[in-house]
Order: structure tokens, then C-alpha cells, then sequence
């Protein structure tokens, strides 16, 4: 019959066993007519184990189910310092996560070998991705508001520059001027010298007038063959000035194209910015401007007079 000794032994063993398949036993308790001794300590050492492997067994539990809040039991065992160095890991590495998810991809960890390695690596993808991104939107919102014939700005790439311009007008006592110049006759060029020479004839008709810019005025491509100034900080008679040299300008021109001399014309509308206006009213005065050159004659600069508000043209020759 086994003794009291190897009955202690036997639970001891079989306590060992379960916690080896994952099952956590019930404490042992040393009977009374066992002495205390080695028996009694090793009885106390597997009670130890068991209490250690049952705080610690729902911890990782937990830590595999992902959830990090969970509170991290005391103990002695290595295994637990692991577990909790481990949960401190990834609740650092969700954080960074966090941070790389509303846009900081500064985030860089070092603390987890190969996993770092990837993750390094993913944000680094990431920020090369959205800086070529950005570049290409950036290309693409350029080449939204310019002219690829002329290289100049079109009409939708002008309008927060003609904005811009107006409340800066708004806040000074310096106005602006704006001039609409159209081709005239243009269709007769396309129709007698064909449309590349027409195209030939818009980019030398946007270089000339560029030329009659200065470094803070803006030329834009306005529509077919139609083209709208910014004048900043000019007063009418200087606006003038300028549009009638531009008319010149364009008169004097001889545009070579497949061998052929093309002379074309330009009528100018201008008006200059009033307090009271915004914008597209300016425009519209101009165009209204430029409709009269075109009536009366053509190649010639039409302007509002301040007086009274009545057109006047200066006639081309």
C-alpha cells in the first residue's frame, strides 16, 4: 500500500502534469501526519508554481486576443517579466501605429527585431508614396491651370490670383487694370494658312504680350484666341500706355510658319478696378470694351473713360 509520502509525491506529480498541458491545478495541501521537511518545501514550491502559472495564464491570454489593457499580475517568474515587457512593446507600437494612421509617417520603432525591420519599412513605403503623391497632384493641379499651347495660365488658373489682387487693391490706395486683347480675324488665319499656323499665331501673339508684362503682372490665355492682362498697381492713363504698345507690338509682328509671313491684329478692351467693384465686373467692362474696338473698326485699344464712363478707342493705323 503506497504511503502517505508517495501519495504527497504522487500529487505533487500529477499537479506538474496538468500545469505542463495548460491546466491549472488546485493548491496541494500537505496532510497532518506528514512532518514538515524537503516533503513540506517541495509541496510549497509546486503550490508557488501553481499560483504563478494561474496569474500569469489569463495574462497571456490576453496579450494573444490582443487586448493590452489588461493588468499585469505580480510574480517572479522570468515568464511574467516577459509577458510584460512584451505588452509595454505593443502598446507602444500601437501608438506609433495611431500616429502613423493620422499622418505623422516620422514614426520609426527599434525595439522589436525583424517586426521593426517591416514596419520601418512600411512607413518609409508609405512616405515615399505620399510625397510622389502630392508631386503628382501638385503636376497635375499645374497643368489644370495652364495652357499647353502657350504655356501661359488659363482661365481656371487665374482666379484666385484675381482675388488675391482685389483685396490687395482693397487695402491700398493703388489700382489695377484689366485688358482683354482678341485676334482679330482669327478664323481667317485657320482658314487660309491652315491651324497649325493659327496655333503658330497664338504662341507669338502670348510671347508678345508677356513682353509688354512686368514681373507682377499676369497673362493669361482667356479663351480660343482671347487673352486677359493683369495690370497691378497701374492707373488708367499707364494702362493705356501699355495696351497700345502691346497693340503695336503685335501690328509690327511677322510670324513665320512653314515659309509663309502671317501679319495678324489685336483689339484691346480696358477698364480699371473701382472700389466699389468686385472682380468680374472689371472684366466685364473690359469685354464690353473690347466688343466696341471690335464694331468700330478693329486693331485699336478701347477704354472707359473715368468722366463719364463712356468708351473711348485709340485707332490703330
Amino acid at each position: 500500500m503506497p504511503s502517505a509520502v508517495d501519495n504527497q509525491i504522487a500529487r505533487i506529480t500529477e499537479a506538474i502534469q496538468s500545469l505542463m498541458s495548460g491546466k491549472v491545478p488546485e493548491p496541494i495541501h500537505l496532510p497532518p501526519e506528514l512532518p514538515e521537511g524537503e516533503l513540506g518545501a517541495l509541496t510549497r514550491c509546486a503550490n508557488r508554481l501553481i499560483y504563478e502559472y494561474g496569474s500569469v495564464q489569463p495574462f497571456l491570454y490576453a496579450l494573444s486576443r490582443g487586448d493590452l489593457d489588461y493588468q499585469a499580475p505580480r510574480g517572479r517568474m522570468a515568464l511574467v517579466d516577459c509577458a510584460k515587457n512584451l505588452q509595454a512593446n505593443l502598446r507602444h507600437l500601437t501608438w506609433k501605429t495611431q500616429q502613423v494612421a493620422k499622418g505623422d509617417l516620422s514614426q520609426r520603432v527599434d525595439f522589436m527585431g525583424e517586426f521593426s525591420e517591416s514596419f520601418n519599412a512600411m512607413v518609409e513605403k508609405l512616405a515615399s508614396n505620399r510625397e510622389e503623391l502630392l508631386r503628382k497632384n501638385q503636376e497635375l493641379e499645374t497643368a489644370s491651370q495652364t495652357d499647353s499651347l502657350t504655356g501661359l495660365r488659363n482661365r481656371r488658373g487665374i482666379g484666385e490670383l484675381l482675388r488675391r489682387e482685389t483685396h490687395r487693391a482693397e487695402r491700398s490706395t493703388r489700382s489695377f487694370a484689366i485688358m482683354i486683347a482678341d485676334i482679330d480675324h482669327f478664323k481667317r488665319v485657320n482658314d487660309t494658312h491652315g491651324h497649325d499656323a493659327g496655333d503658330a499665331v497664338l504662341v507669338e501673339i502670348a510671347r508678345i504680350l508677356q513682353d509688354h508684362t512686368r514681373g507682377g503682372d499676369l497673362c493669361v490665355r482667356w479663351g480660343g484666341e482671347e487673352f486677359l492682362i493683369l495690370l497691378v498697381e497701374m492707373d488708367l492713363p499707364q494702362a493705356v500706355a501699355v495696351a497700345e504698345r502691346a497693340r503695336l507690338g503685335v501690328e509690327s509682328a511677322r510670324i513665320m510658319h512653314n515659309g509663309q509671313n502671317i501679319s495678324v491684329t489685336v483689339s484691346i478692351g480696358l477698364s480699371i478696378h473701382r472700389d466699389e467693384d468686385d472682380v468680374a465686373q472689371c472684366i466685364k467692362r473690359s469685354d464690353v470694351c473690347l466688343y466696341r474696338a471690335k464694331e468700330t473698326g478693329r486693331n485699336q485699344v478701347c477704354f472707359q473713360d473715368g468722366s463719364d464712363g463712356s468708351p473711348r478707342t485709340i485707332e490703330g493705323r
